[in-house]
């Protein structure tokens, strides 16, 4: 678990802290001791060289330091070295410190003084040797089992106190833990109620700003996406299967009409002409159907695609393809376009989805041979109809998913092709709106973030399959002011329409 591994994390950098002051502590200790009877040596060393002086360099064979006495009394144990390796050592005192190559070099004056650690009589010591007078040498034998006594016991309370330390620190870091990773055990414990409800509904309280809140808030952020969007297709789900149910059940009762090729009394249940109205019915409604299936589908991918991308998208070619392919599938319309370059961030695909939709509505609801009206400012696609328009109780819910006006319910579709347009609004930071302008008809206007600003009279303009179309034909920008309309049809004669379009 994080928390037992935070634990041992902490009480582990406490030990190593822990064991490297005692170690230093331990070791500055004993050196200091050990220094302290390095100067005593000296000190001592000191007095045997004055009371040697009184022999004027020719201290006489045996002779010892005065005041030498047994090893291990107050006094340090000394005894003198010749260079030929004779040891002149106090009475009672002989082989307790036996003579060394090194204190042979010193005696003879070829090597320096020096402290060495050795074992005198079974007590561990540190023997001084100096140069006495020439040929001679002095040695200092000092007992070090004091010292090392200190030493072991502040060893000792060192390790008491470390031990003690690493135990208060797993505790302190155990503590810590629950109390940091309390957030951590809050969301992880939502996860796993959302995952074994399949409920996104709970959230995390959020009670901190450290990055643990952050990820918190995070969280709950993600729930409230996860939660809208389960909502979404639950609603996507409810509203296709209502929508399908009518038409299939009007497929099933035409397809079990054409089975029975046989009434009651022998005949021919429907005679050559219903036949073939029935056929056509059930191809008409097969192509509905495909239709609302395809428009679901669109609306269902929507759903799971991201915002905005990194890839621009000329919005002008997309309007300019899109009027490619209704001039085709539908001849009798006149469509008429004032485009001006702009390029907007989103996805191409979806894009195109949305103007194909505005055009086949606006054309679906015109009457034959009437004119669709198009035009591209400043990231805002505006596509007027002259069709029967929408009443102002149904305007605020066109774009609603399967919603369809009592007017224009005699006309084929799902009621999805604006829902489809306001979804990728929507998903591209962007606005769409229907009003009723004055002369009767549509305009709907789509409005996206532009990435570019227009071109100065780089308008782009097309017209019902024709050339294009002059800038100066074109109505002025106002005629597509917010609070006003594209231009009545007064202002387009239908035999001039190519000519002159007006917007």
């Amino acid at each position: 678990m994080l928390r037992t591994r935070f634990t041992l994390a902490a009480a582990g950098a406490v030990a190593a802290v822990t064991l490297a002051v005692t170690a230093v502590a331990f070791l500055v200790l004993r050196s200091d001791l050990q220094d302290q009877v390095k100067e005593e040596l000296r000190e001592q060393s000191a007095v045997v060289h004055r009371e040697a002086q009184h022999y004027h360099g020719h201290i006489p064979s045996g002779w010892v330091p005065p005041h030498s006495d047994r090893f291990g009394v107050s006094t340090p144990y000394m005894q003198v070295v010749t260079a030929r390796g004779a040891v002149w050592a106090p009475p009672g005192g002989a082989g307790l410190l036996a003579a060394s190559a090194a204190a042979d070099q010193v005696a003879a004056g070829r090597h320096v003084p020096f402290y060495a650690g050795t074992t005198v009589d079974g007590i561990h010591a540190m023997v001084f040797t100096t140069s006495l007078a020439p040929g001679l040498a002095v040695q200092l034998a000092a007992p070090l089992d004091q010292v090392d006594n200190e030493v072991t016991s502040v060893g000792t309370t060192l390790a008491l106190l470390s031990a003690m330390g690493v135990v208060l620190a797993a505790l302190a870091g155990r503590a810590v833990a629950r109390a940091g990773l309390a957030p951590v055990g809050r969301l992880a414990a939502v996860a796993e109620q959302v995952t074994a409800t399949g409920n996104p509904a709970r959230r995390v309280e959020v009670d901190r700003a450290d990055e643990l809140g952050r990820l918190a808030t995070s969280f709950n952020t993600m729930l409230g996406a996860l939660e809208r969007s389960l909502s979404a297709q639950r609603q996507l789900v409810s509203d296709a299967s209502h929508e399908l149910r009518t038409p299939l059940t009007s497929l099933r009762l035409n397809a079990e009409l054409l089975a029975a090729d046989r009434g009651p009394d022998g005949q021919p249940a429907l005679s050559g002409p219903d036949r073939r109205e029935v056929l056509d019915r059930v191809i008409a409604q097969v192509a509905e159907l495909g239709q609302l299936v395809a428009s679901i589908t669109e609306l269902a991918r929507g759903e799971s695609q991201p915002g905005p991308s990194g890839e621009t998208v000329p919005l002008h070619e997309v309007v300019e393809a899109g009027l490619a392919g209704a001039r085709r599938d539908w001849p009798r319309t006149l469509f008429l376009a004032d485009l001006e370059p702009c390029v907007v961030a989103g996805h191409t695909e979806g894009l195109q989805v949305a103007v194909r939709n505005l055009l086949d509505n606006a054309a679906k609801f015109g009457p034959p041979g009437a004119r669709v009206e198009v035009r591209l400012r400043a990231g805002e696609l505006a596509v007027r109809d002259h069709g029967p328009g929408i009443a102002p109780t149904d305007l605020p819910h066109v774009f609603d998913r399967f919603y369809r006006a009592p007017a224009a319910r005699g006309v084929p579709g799902s009621g999805l092709g604006l829902a489809i347009v306001g979804q990728v609004a929507e998903r591209h930071g962007g606005t769409v709106r229907a009003e009723a302008p004055p002369g009767g008809g549509t305009l709907i206007r789509l409005r996206l973030p532009a990435l570019v600003s227009p071109v100065p009279g780089g308008a782009l303009a097309s017209a019902s399959g024709a050339a294009q179309v002059p800038d100066a034909a074109l109505a002025p920008d106002a005629a597509l002011a917010p609070d006003a309309a594209l231009a009545p049809d007064a202002a387009l004669a239908p035999d001039a329409a190519v000519a002159n379009p007006v917007l």
